[in-house]
């Protein structure tokens, strides 16, 4: 049996699943934390239990749908190609450039940057939708963060 890009995908959400709960269990509380319902590892181990089934969930749809499929090409069409590998690496040293640059440059032009070059590698090639599809998300999210919800995001060291 081939491993589909499904299986692996699911599967390496299911470990950083794992890792994230392991971590969320490393967070320490405050004195007197320890007894109370809701604490501040709380909401990280929810996160990373619903990943755990969410993964979980997708390797087993992923094998039954691997085994009912009897036709060959399908599964061909499922697995991970150089080209595949290629975008992969690619949208990885895209984030590793958006964690470098987001002090520089900040929050709003290395969101919007990130977006337009990881829209770019997945193929998509018009214009409009590139900017309609990340300076509105990016600008109407910074608002929410900052305005409403008063979180600091960097302006970067670019403008001031």
């Amino acid at each position: 049996m081939k491993i589909s890009k499904n299986v692996i995908g699911a599967l390496i959400f299911f470990i950083f699943s794992v890792c994230y709960g392991y971590y969320a269990g490393q967070i320490p509380l405050y004195p007197g934390e320890e007894y109370d319902v809701f604490t501040s590892q709380s909401m990280p181990k929810l996160y990373a239990l619903l990943g755990i089934i969410v993964s979980s969930l997708a390797i087993v749809m992923s094998v039954i749908n691997d085994i009912r499929s009897t036709n060959n090409s399908a599964a061909d069409a499922s697995s991970f190609d150089k080209e595949s590998w290629i975008k992969v690496a690619s949208l990885i040293a895209l984030m590793i450039y958006y964690g470098a640059t987001l002090e520089q440059f900040g929050f709003i032009l290395s969101t919007i940057s990130f977006l337009v070059f990881g829209f770019l590698i997945l193929g998509e090639r018009s214009i409009k939708n590139l900017f309609l599809a990340s300076v509105p998300v990016v600008i109407v999210f910074w608002a929410i963060m900052t305005q409403l919800l008063g979180i600091y995001l960097t302006t970067g060291d670019l403008w001031g």
